[in-house]
């Protein structure tokens, strides 16, 4: 049997819950962009895997109280003057806002005043579809299903978004 271990980097074995998977994989292709791997056609997760375990490392010293080393009275006597000022705040902003209309019209455009754009993940909720599909037929310029190039009709790509046809 081969070592688990090299000079930069250690294998390790690691059950996750189905759920938390899937999650890192949404991530994984929303936020860093993976790679789908060529025979299983799933992300190559490990690079997002290690980049959260960075993050989490570097966010394990930040300066919550529940991190230090005080005792719990400490802890929740901390919390309640947080809380207290927060609320404070709010009742700032309460009444200076009463007695005015805050409610916003819609805006369906975006600030150039072009056409609401979408991103593969938005298109794929409106056409029914999986957007990795969409990425594919974006990106990689792959052939999508009949049905599906039927919907696309109606859109076109301008960048890595889509915008309806006028």
């Amino acid at each position: 049997m081969t070592s688990r271990r090299t000079e930069n980097v250690t294998r390790v074995d690691v059950r996750l819950p189905n759920q938390v998977y899937e999650e890192i994989s949404a991530i994984a292709i929303y936020h860093f962009n993976a790679k789908i791997h060529h025979r299983s056609n799933k992300p190559e997760v490990t690079p997002t895997i290690l980049e959260l375990i960075k993050i989490g490392i570097a966010h394990i010293d930040s300066t919550l109280p529940v991190t230090q080393n005080v005792t719990n009275e400490t802890v929740t006597d901390e919390l309640r003057q947080a809380l207290e000022q927060l609320d404070s705040r709010l009742r700032t902003v309460e009444n200076k806002l009463s007695g005015v209309n805050v409610t916003a019209p819609r805006v369906e455009s975006d600030a150039k005043g072009d056409e609401k754009v979408l991103t593969d993940m938005e298109l794929s909720e409106i056409l029914g579809v999986s957007n990795l599909i969409l990425r594919d037929y974006r990106v990689k310029g792959k052939k999508p299903p009949a049905g599906l190039a039927k919907k696309l009709q109606n859109w076109e790509m301008k960048g890595d978004r889509w915008v309806r046809k006028s």
